[in-house]
């Protein structure tokens, strides 16, 4: 953009207006991308917290299988304490599920499920991970019987594994996480620009990275949080 400058004279303003426009775009999706990480960074749950809310009598173990899916790779989101604390109840199991893109040509087979256990109480993190060519269009069937199968990987407990069976033909819900960005008073003028228009408006026409999979709409929730940053 700065290159076009002292091209603005002779008639040079339409490519300096487009590139100015594009660099709008990336620095206001960078910004907001940036303090979303931030906000779900410091508010993260720990395994410890996770674990004493589902223990607690208030919380009602449903049957069947949910898979929660969020953004955050690294922790448990805080919009899963958000939407524990609303509804209290949860299923007996419970798949919190991300889906990313790597920097690389290809993910192979073996490696694009990540599971492992969170906690004690039935809750489990599955990593889905895509190469920037590899095909990320997912039946449902297929993608819940790649989650199932590398559950039963690295349970060793063979009642465990006998109750993710059980738990699977009581049901299966698929849960969306989304969170929506509104910056406080305390932010500037230009901050709070960016935040409530700018990045909202990409937020709302972006594809998010679950669409790639086939989910069922009868079997599909939306669960949604405001994160006042």
């Amino acid at each position: 953009m700065t290159s076009l400058l002292n091209k603005i004279p002779q008639g040079g303003w339409v490519p300096f207006a487009i590139s100015a426009f594009f660099l709008i775009i990336m620095l206001s999706w960078t910004y907001g991308m940036s303090k979303k990480s931030a906000y779900e960074a410091e508010r993260k749950m720990s395994t410890r917290e996770l674990d004493e809310m589902l223990s607690s009598s208030n919380v009602y173990r449903t049957p069947g299988i949910c898979f929660f899916f969020t953004d955050l790779v690294n922790g448990i989101p805080p919009i899963i304490r958000h939407y524990i604390q609303n509804t209290n109840s949860v299923r007996e199991t419970m798949v919190i599920v991300t889906v990313r893109t790597l920097p690389i040509k290809t993910v192979l087979p073996e490696e694009r499920f990540n599971v492992g256990k969170l906690g004690l109480a039935g809750v489990y993190r599955c990593l889905v991970q895509f190469g920037y060519k590899d095909s990320q269009d997912v039946k449902e069937d297929a993608y819940v019987n790649s989650v199932m199968a590398k559950l039963q990987e690295n349970v060793d407990n063979m009642n465990e594994k006998q109750r993710i069976q059980s738990a699977a033909q009581k049901g299966i819900v698929f849960v969306i996480g989304r969170t929506i960005l509104k910056a406080n008073q305390g932010n500037g003028m230009l901050a709070r620009i960016t935040i409530d228009y700018l990045y909202r408006f990409l937020q709302k026409n972006s594809r998010a990275a679950v669409s790639t999979l086939e989910i069922p709409p009868e079997r599909t929730l939306q669960i949604g949080m405001l994160y006042e940053i």
